[in-house]
């Protein structure tokens, strides 16, 4: 086990409609350094019969199965497992770009000792069409410290995703970073947030590796409409980067654009849904106060922050209907 550069940890509940062309893509590369940890959720449908067939097929995979607990067990247990020097988390509907594994293991290999985080472009598709790019051409090829890690990662500057990041198993096992279980909604943002506030360093890579895919019946449904598990992401989001405010470094501004955004984000994603809820309604009155500290990010972002600051948030509600 000595040899494995990298464990691939796939999360698996009830994926039998896309689990099989997600292995397929992975075992088409060349999986020489790699393993990949199937963690079956307990699952229903026939997720469990597909594991073993690939489990069968290919000798780089091994398959675990729980009984339901979430995803964010699933991944913690995936890290257990891991021998792999470095850590890939992969989502059991999503895909790689061709040849990404050859690109992961040039890079890490090349990488200065110990880099803890490499992160590299992604797209989002919707049934097989582009909806999005998030690749930051700018960034290509450099090699962050921790402060300007920071500052690009809490003004919005980079995107990452948690299938658009590698890190290093020594890294996350020091540090004691883990997901956080029973939550529905943010635990991998949340991950992130504890990864970028610890690490050192990050490389980031233009090529677009990861191809998102949205679809309707994915987990993912809850960003498109709003729901009591999205506000309590957001609190989540909140809390946690409240709670690492001492080991972060960069400046305050940035931070507080982060969590503002945050709340900016969530507030016109319920005000354009179709729920109506007097409990959320209170929520996003007290926290209002976000919006009131200094700021500095994405442009864009910030404008609409610096606006929203000087709008009644009860008026708001009242247009939309949420009286």
């Amino acid at each position: 086990m000595d040899n494995i550069l990298l464990s691939i940890i796939i999360p698996a509940y009830n994926s039998g409609k896309f689990l099989s062309n997600t292995l397929s893509s992975l075992i088409s590369q060349d999986l020489s350094f790699c393993e990949i940890i199937i963690i079956n959720d307990g699952s229903t449908d026939n997720t469990e019969k597909i594991c073993k067939e690939f489990a069968g097929r290919c000798k780089e995979i091994r398959y675990i199965s729980q009984k339901n607990q979430g995803v964010s067990i699933a991944r913690n247990a995936g890290i257990e497992e891991a021998n792999g020097k470095y850590i890939y988390f992969f989502d059991s509907d999503d895909a790689l770009t061709a040849d990404s594994l050859s690109f992961f293991r040039a890079t890490l290999n090349s990488l200065p000792e110990n880099t803890p985080v490499f992160a590299f472009g992604y797209e989002m598709r919707r049934n097989g069409v582009l909806v999005k790019n998030y690749v930051k051409k700018s960034l290509d090829g450099k090699l962050f410290a921790s402060r300007e890690l920071q500052e690009i990662f809490f003004s919005k500057k980079l995107s990452c995703h948690i299938c658009s990041c590698i890190y290093g198993k020594n890294f996350i096992l020091k540090n004691k970073i883990l997901f956080t279980p029973n939550v529905k909604i943010g635990e991998d943002v949340e991950f992130i947030i504890k990864a970028v506030c610890c690490a050192n360093s990050l490389y980031y890579s233009k090529r677009i590796c990861f191809i998102y895919q949205l679809r309707d019946d994915s987990t993912m449904k809850g960003y498109s409409t709003y729901s009591i598990n999205r506000l309590h992401s957001f609190e989540l989001l909140r809390d946690c980067v409240l709670r690492l405010k001492s080991s972060i470094i960069c400046s305050e501004n940035k931070l507080n654009f982060f969590v503002a955004n945050l709340y900016a984000s969530n507030l016109f994603a319920y005000l354009n849904s179709d729920l109506k809820n007097r409990y959320i309604n209170n929520k996003f009155l007290q926290n209002k106060k976000v919006l009131s500290c200094f700021i500095s990010g994405k442009f864009l972002n910030w404008c609409g922050i610096c606006i929203l600051r000087y709008v009644p948030i009860k008026i708001l509600f009242v247009l939309f209907g949420k009286y």
